[in-house]
């Protein structure tokens, strides 16, 4: 079985260019998602996978666990910094469960 391995995103999606039929190991897919590496992290869909830090997708389902660890939960703090895209894309992301989980954020 072929497969080719790449560093990061800029080389899995050169190669996401160059084959559909050969396996695409990314050792970093950064937001996989965003970059259109893949369709979503439920569905991937296509030839590659590989490893990725906790993306902004994933944001509100850390929020949700927390929440349903700690019922009683009603503040988080979050530390962030406007100055990676990352952490401002984790920020938003957050920001969008807080009325359904009844949380107030504090940066």
């Amino acid at each position: 079985m072929d497969a080719l391995v790449t560093p990061s995103t800029v080389e899995t999606l050169a190669a996401k260019k160059a084959t559909k039929t050969i396996s695409i190991v990314s050792l970093n897919l950064g937001d996989a998602v965003a970059s259109g590496l893949i369709d979503s992290f439920a569905r991937p869909g296509g030839n590659i996978t590989g490893f990725t830090g906790i993306s902004a997708e994933l944001a509100g389902k850390r929020l949700e666990l927390l929440k349903e660890t700690i019922p009683k939960l009603c503040h988080v703090a979050v530390l962030w910094t406007a100055e990676n895209i990352g952490s401002t894309q984790e920020w938003k992301e957050s920001q969008l469960l807080l009325r359904d989980l009844g949380l107030q954020l504090i940066r």
